[in-house]
């Protein structure tokens, strides 16, 4: 019996999502999050990977709700005719999938270009970021097939979509500039992120933290986006203004080896702790903090800052590209990344002394709709009023075609 209609009593409508990573980045923990929060006896995700991708940290999860992992991608290095065929093919053998959820940092739409294909009725381009990092500078023959590449994708961003998310006004700039959007909020679990002094106690006495040190903390890859090696210049400027301070750096990436360098040059070895990825603990992290950087070059939101605001935490983000909805509460300033690193040092010691006593700001987050299974419930009222009752003729289409 065909059960692709909206929460029939034939089962859930199962939505296809695709472009998260195998680990425990931003976009990973706001999708599982939200798949969480839904009635999965109405809505059901399944999973889109690489066809030789290790696998997910979530996996277990998706498993134990309901979900399905699906190892059908193929870049087009690996083999540019299943490239071009592994979604369609997919659909075909599927037709249980009612949508197709995309999340990607950058322009890309090739699951949405088969999905057409097949006729799938929901196709949905949801943009997470604000840039990308581009490594192409001095390469002209890279430029110019970026170039026409890029002019390609731009054309089928137009086409293929149905609808078009964003996480922020520069997040749906960057993606599909001028295209109208639902802005689905980064939620979460207000909650988790309060501020609570019973486990701050607790995890500043683990950390081996004195009651008279303060600790900036940081949480994100360590990747040139999330900017981290100009987050040791400011430390290392903050920590002559407080030298009774410890940095707390969440995160690995990339630029480990260079952030390592840096603190080895300032010899401040001692005053930084590198305490690591792929953690299930983030939210107690904060409660040790007693204050929150992330000098990011781009941002399509930066969920963290709202999970540093939640958690009582004076922050500093950068001005212009990072989005102003982010700021949340009074606790987040905004610094230009044109300001050297002793103005950003100098700016942190004055939001650390202006913040005022650490109090729970979670209120203020779920007042502003940032609460993850608000946004996850209007969410799933979308998925169910965009997938239709018209089934049998996409059936037929899709074998069809």
């Amino acid at each position: 019996m065909d059960n692709r209609n909206g929460g029939s009593q034939d089962g859930p409508i199962r939505i296809s999502h695709w472009g998260l990573l195998a680990g425990r980045g931003g976009v990973e923990v706001l999708v599982m999050g939200l798949y969480s929060h839904m009635d999965r006896s109405k809505v059901q995700f399944d999973f889109l990977a690489e066809h030789d991708a290790p696998r997910m940290a979530f996996e277990d999860d998706i498993e134990r709700m309901g979900g399905r992992v699906f190892r059908i991608m193929y870049s087009r290095h690996d083999s540019p005719t299943k490239a071009g065929t592994c979604v369609r093919d997919f659909l075909r053998e599927h037709p249980e999938i009612r949508g197709i959820h995309v999340h990607t940092n950058f322009p890309y739409v090739e699951p949405l270009k088969q999905a057409a294909q097949v006729g799938l009725p929901l196709r949905i381009l949801h943009s997470h970021n604000a840039g990308v990092q581009n490594d192409d500078h001095g390469n002209m023959l890279h430029q110019l097939i970026r170039k026409v590449r890029d002019t390609q994708i731009r054309h089928d961003i137009g086409r293929y979509p149905t609808h078009y998310f964003a996480c922020s006004s520069l997040a749906a700039q960057y993606m599909f500039p001028g295209r109208p959007y639902t802005w689905i909020r980064n939620g979460i679990e207000t909650d988790r992120f309060a501020y609570d002094e019973q486990t701050r106690e607790r995890v500043r006495r683990e950390l081996g933290l004195d009651d008279d040190t303060t600790a900036i903390g940081f949480c994100g890859r360590l990747r040139p986006q999330k900017n981290p090696v100009f987050l040791i210049d400011v430390f290392q400027r903050y920590l002559s203004l407080n030298p009774k301070s410890v940095l707390l750096i969440v995160g690995d990436g990339e630029l480990r080896d260079d952030v390592e360098a840096r603190v080895a040059k300032y010899g401040i070895a001692d005053h930084v702790r590198f305490l690591g990825g792929e953690r299930n603990d983030v939210n107690e992290l904060y409660q040790a903090m007693d204050a929150f950087v992330l000098p990011s070059i781009f941002e399509g939101f930066g969920i963290v800052y709202l999970e540093a605001q939640c958690a009582g935490l004076p922050c500093l983000a950068s001005a212009d590209v990072v989005p102003k909805d982010v700021k949340v509460t009074d606790l987040l300033e905004f610094v230009s990344l044109q300001q050297d690193p002793d103005r950003w040092a100098h700016a942190l010691d004055d939001r650390i002394h202006a913040a005022g006593p650490r109090r729970d700001r979670s209120a203020e987050l779920r007042d502003a709709g940032f609460e993850l299974a608000d946004v996850a419930h209007r969410l799933q009222d979308f998925y169910l009023s965009h997938t239709g009752k018209e089934t049998s003729k996409i059936s037929k289409e899709r074998n069809a075609r």
